[in-house]
């Protein structure tokens, strides 16, 4: 698959190249021009915030603006810092009953999972200081501190059905631990009432979430190297995910996808052998659970997360990656939704320094 950043029909916004996974259709000279436009409008906006490593790099104590944010929906345990994690939506434009519905929902899921405080970011670090990520909007807005992750999600008409179905990813990563702070889901009101008819809705919104957590995007972050061996086998190293890998069934090295371009491959586990396992590219037709393999993975990347998944049956002796072999295997899919086959992974775009 190839990277590109893609021009939204609705007010000519643009999604900005952010840590995202992006579903895309389009031709390899359609992806050069866009992806020019928007490294020239992305230069733009930010260019007097990016340092020499181009990432925008925020103090936590610089900034000392006020405004307001949707409120956080997670939990109402007494202290921010004390409380479980929660993850905070804010609908930058009008959403339905059911669409929201499906975000809490998909939201409460991986609550479920990650359930460890992380570091709050003050209020007056957040206003004026982080920059939206959607040009055209204003910048993100806070009516209290960051606590945990706020995502910003935007439904709007882009290209009708079947083609474009959005985008989504990291956008801020704190410096203590490259784990997200902010991040972006982008979606096609074209596309949402066929996926909500297939029953499909809600696991695709889960799965693009779990990318904006981190899943394939921050595995090797910082000095984070969770991804490891060569393109035609790569496997994860996490220590959680493997014990998780190895009591649901599967031998050796828990294999990461290894076909498709850049975000199908690398970006997954491997769908050929962990098949209806939600976080694969692939999300199939009935049952899309997160196991607990995608719990521990979440632990190896620095979240607070439980030992707990949904139910999932994986085939006793399913072979992963034999690091002393490294044998070259290929994944497929039949039903479904092929998602991974238009995701880009890309990287974020800043960080805030929060310790």
């Amino acid at each position: 698959m190839r990277k590109i950043l893609t021009r939204s029909k609705f007010t000519g916004l643009f999604t900005v190249a952010i840590g995202a996974a992006l579903l895309v259709s389009c031709s390899e000279d359609s992806v050069d021009s866009v992806q020019s436009d928007m490294d020239t409008t992305a230069k733009q906006e930010f260019e007097l915030l990016t340092p020499d490593n181009g990432l925008i790099k925020i103090d936590a104590k610089s900034n000392t603006s006020k405004s307001n944010i949707n409120k956080k929906r997670a939990t109402d345990a007494a202290g921010v810092d004390r409380g479980r994690f929660n993850i905070s939506i804010n609908y930058l434009v009008p959403v339905t009953d059911r669409q929201r519905e499906v975000f809490e929902s998909a939201a409460a899921r991986w609550e479920r999972i990650i359930i460890k405080d992380e570091s709050s970011i003050p209020e007056e670090a957040v206003v004026g200081a982080i920059p939206s990520a959607f040009l055209g909007f204003p910048a993100l807005n806070a009516d209290g501190p960051i606590d945990d992750v706020v995502i910003e999600v935007v439904l709007i008409p882009i290209d009708g059905p079947g083609k474009v179905l959005g985008s989504a990813g990291p956008r801020f990563v704190r410096t203590s631990n490259r784990l997200t702070i902010s991040g972006i889901m982008q979606f096609d009101t074209a596309d949402l009432q066929s996926l909500d008819d297939r029953g499909l809705f809600e696991n695709v919104i889960v799965h693009e979430m779990g990318h904006v957590l981190g899943v394939g995007t921050l595995w090797n972050s910082g000095d984070k190297m969770l991804s490891q061996g060569p393109a035609s086998n790569p496997y994860f190293t996490g220590k959680k995910a493997n014990v998780f890998w190895n009591a649901e069934g599967g031998e050796f090295e828990l294999p990461i996808e290894n076909i498709g371009g850049p975000g199908t491959a690398g970006g997954h586990w491997r769908e050929s052998l962990l098949r209806n396992e939600l976080m694969t590219g692939f999300i199939n037709l009935g049952e899309n659970p997160l196991s607990r393999i995608t719990a521990g993975s979440m632990k190896d990347l620095g979240y607070g997360a439980a030992s707990v998944g949904e139910q999932y049956d994986l085939a006793k002796g399913t072979p992963g990656v034999d690091i002393s072999e490294l044998d070259e295997m290929n994944a497929d899919g039949s039903q479904g939704i092929n998602i991974a086959d238009r995701e880009v992974l890309l990287e974020p775009i800043g960080e805030v320094v929060d310790k």
